[in-house]
């Protein structure tokens, strides 16, 4: 598990949503946050906690038994899950797969695919609900039609430290960084592209049975479509912006307009996206008026971490901003 995805998740541990030692309390609690289920108490001490945050339509939980459980609860249904433990391990059983869970394998759940987890004592794991009609969408948008191979079913393991799920924990830690700023006017259209770029990113990336479909090389939209796209850009810089917005935007499909990108730019769109947020970040600074912070700057111009925005700024300019600022 990456570190910064770990800060990102212990300011969720501020106020659990229940703290329990009676099995009783425990199962009631987990059944009214996820879906009934078996749960049968292995070795250890019962000494259970969960905590939480709603972002958007996703759902982020830290839960621990303290004991090693067995959970049974069948298929999902209503959503698809995401886990990984932040220490200890678990035997994760999604349909004919086994996944050995750890610090550097997550698994993805499937809706409609049959579920069995063996958590060890001490086990605690991060967990993540998406809506299955959330995800669903995503993808006949992406692929132009109808989900005709039925429901949507993932490979269940996800690598941690490969690429694809270094990648998976920046966008989640993005994401939850927003739980800061959630009575912020930016908050909501923010939160609501970053989860779209989540789900983007898990159907993109993650094997499953639409990949052949999701992954065939489109036609490239022509320049004009491009040149649309490009100016759409830089006069909603400043806006929450997301793949499918930009697309429908110049009047095209999403695989389409990366493709373009690609070709042009030897980068994805939302690559793009940063390069000219960063640009108008400088020219801010450079320009800035006596007072001016660096926080109010990067939030005007669609960063919502700063650590990250700062990295990327130095990265890119050979400073930092408050250098630049300070000029």
């Amino acid at each position: 598990m990456e570190a910064s995805l770990k800060q990102e998740l212990q300011q969720m541990y501020k106020t659990p949503l229940f703290h329990s030692c009676d099995p009783n309390e425990v199962k009631q609690h987990t059944v009214k946050a996820f879906k009934e289920h078996e749960l049968t108490w292995g070795g250890g001490k019962v000494d259970s906690a969960l905590y939480g945050a709603q972002l958007g339509t996703l759902s982020f939980f830290i839960l621990r038994y303290g004991a090693a459980v067995h959970i049974n609860p069948g298929e999902l249904n209503g959503f698809m899950l995401f886990q990984a433990p932040l220490s200890g391990n678990a035997q994760i059983r999604v349909g004919r797969h086994t996944v050995a869970a750890s610090p550097q394998m997550g698994a993805i759940i499937s809706p409609k695919l049959a579920l069995q987890l063996d958590w060890s004592e001490g086990c605690e794991q991060v967990l993540v609900k998406f809506p299955r009609e959330r995800v669903e969408h995503a993808c006949r948008a992406l692929i132009g039609n109808d989900l005709k191979k039925g429901a949507i079913e993932f490979h269940p393991e996800m690598p941690l430290h490969a690429a694809s799920g270094r990648s998976w924990q920046y966008h989640l830690g993005s994401l939850l960084c927003n739980h800061e700023f959630s009575d912020q006017p930016h908050s909501e259209p923010l939160v609501h592209a970053q989860v779209q770029t989540l789900i983007h990113h898990l159907l993109l990336c993650q094997p499953n049975n639409y990949s052949d479909q999701l992954l065939r090389r489109p036609g490239t939209a022509p320049q004009r479509k491009l040149r649309v796209a490009e100016d759409y850009i830089t006069s909603h810089l400043h806006e929450p912006l997301t793949l499918e917005a930009i697309a429908n935007a110049c009047g095209t499909g999403v695989r389409s307009l990366c493709a373009a990108f690609r070709e042009h730019y030897q980068c994805a769109p939302m690559a793009y996206v940063r390069q000219k947020r960063l640009a108008a970040a400088r020219s801010e600074l450079m320009d800035a008026a006596p007072g001016a912070h660096v926080t109010d700057i990067a939030l005007r111009c669609g960063f919502s971490h700063l650590g990250r925005f700062s990295l990327s700024y130095r990265a890119r300019y050979g400073e930092t901003p408050l250098q630049t600022l300070r000029r």
